[in-house]
């Protein structure tokens, strides 16, 4: 009988596959426009805060003009940056505010409204078990053939995008199978921030250049999300969203068949 599928490596090879997954060495590597997205027919998307989205509206687009259907679960209410312009929110709740934009964003990559369950935002570990609840009935409900969520480090380590990876990898280990593609930061930033995967088995790095009109679309969510100007100013280092999405113009994934998939979540701990 074969051994079961190894999630964490020995110290010495996790050490190396780390380092040379920052460096985009490790894998294999595909670009998206390769993957027969048509025949995944339907994605979903799994994130912690209104605005994560802007992580994928590359492959959000890509996935759309194949004809998939793309729903989108929100976990939290994103309700406690203290960074939100007040004059924005106006007379709404913060949450109202963070839906509103969240809604227009939707509009704007042609996505159904988003499944909002509003987890307290920060707290969203505390929470893990009904996430993963709210996940598994997605699944189920839904039938994707692909999952689209953060690497295991959340992209930028953040508690709430750690979160919702696990309640992912929790819902998949108990629920139907579908391919997984977790949001990575690629080069310079994956040089600092990681991707936090560990496998036996090196996995598909699938990148995604975005064209002209990607980057405008990529552009006018990031401005729709008014409120939260001075937090995706800080991420863009200051740069306008145009500048940077130019500078940098490049989605990562870290993507996983629904075979391999379902071999790591099992085995992950």
């Amino acid at each position: 009988m074969s051994s079961p599928p190894r999630a964490i490596a020995a110290p010495q090879r996790a050490w190396r596959q780390g380092l040379r997954l920052r460096f985009g060495l490790e894998g294999r590597r595909t670009d998206v426009g390769a993957l027969d997205l048509a025949s995944l027919e339907r994605a979903l998307v799994v994130v912690a805060h209104p605005d994560d989205e802007l992580n994928a509206v590359g492959l959000l687009s890509r996935l759309r003009q194949a004809g998939v259907t793309v729903d989108v679960v929100v976990l939290t209410d994103g309700a406690a940056n203290p960074w939100t312009d007040a004059a924005v929110v106006g007379t709404r709740s913060h949450f109202e505010c963070r839906r509103d934009e969240l809604h227009q964003a939707m509009r704007a990559l042609d996505l159904r409204d988003a499944v909002l369950p509003a987890f307290p935002d920060g707290a969203l570990r505390a929470h893990l078990e009904a996430a993963t609840g709210v996940v598994r009935d997605e699944l189920l409900r839904r039938s994707p053939g692909l999952v689209i969520t953060f690497d295991p480090r959340g992209v930028n380590g953040h508690p709430d995008h750690v979160a919702a990876h696990r309640a992912v990898r929790r819902a998949l280990a108990t629920g139907p199978r579908a391919a997984l593609a977790m949001i990575s930061p690629p080069p310079p930033f994956s040089w600092a921030l990681g991707v936090g995967f560990r496998s036996s088995q090196p996995p598909t790095i699938a990148t995604l250049t975005l064209t002209a009109e990607e980057r405008e679309r990529k552009a006018r969510v990031f401005d729709g999300y008014r409120s939260q100007r001075k937090t995706l100013r800080a991420l863009t280092l200051g740069l306008p969203p145009r500048a940077f999405f130019t500078l940098f113009p490049t989605e990562w994934f870290l993507w996983l068949t629904a075979a391999e998939a379902h071999d790591w979540v099992r085995a992950s701990p």
